[in-house]
């Protein structure tokens, strides 16, 4: 039970990352891809990400326009 909500907690905290930070991410960097490192900065130091494992951490933010 507490597993099933931890990973309702994550994803939704992934979800505030995506509708808030990552637009925040594109509009102060001056690339793309210095918009993703600085995501990616906060993905893997942060465990609704880090529970995704590497890989699919670095799919999603791959994926990022």
């Amino acid at each position: 039970m507490i597993r099933w909500l931890l990973d309702r907690w994550h994803s939704r905290q992934r979800t505030l990352d995506m509708q808030i930070l990552w637009p925040v991410c594109k509009e102060q960097a001056d690339s793309l891809e210095r918009a993703k490192a600085a995501f990616a900065f906060h993905a893997f130091h942060d465990r609704a990400w880090l529970c995704l494992g590497e890989q699919e951490i670095k799919r999603r933010i791959n994926t990022l326009v």
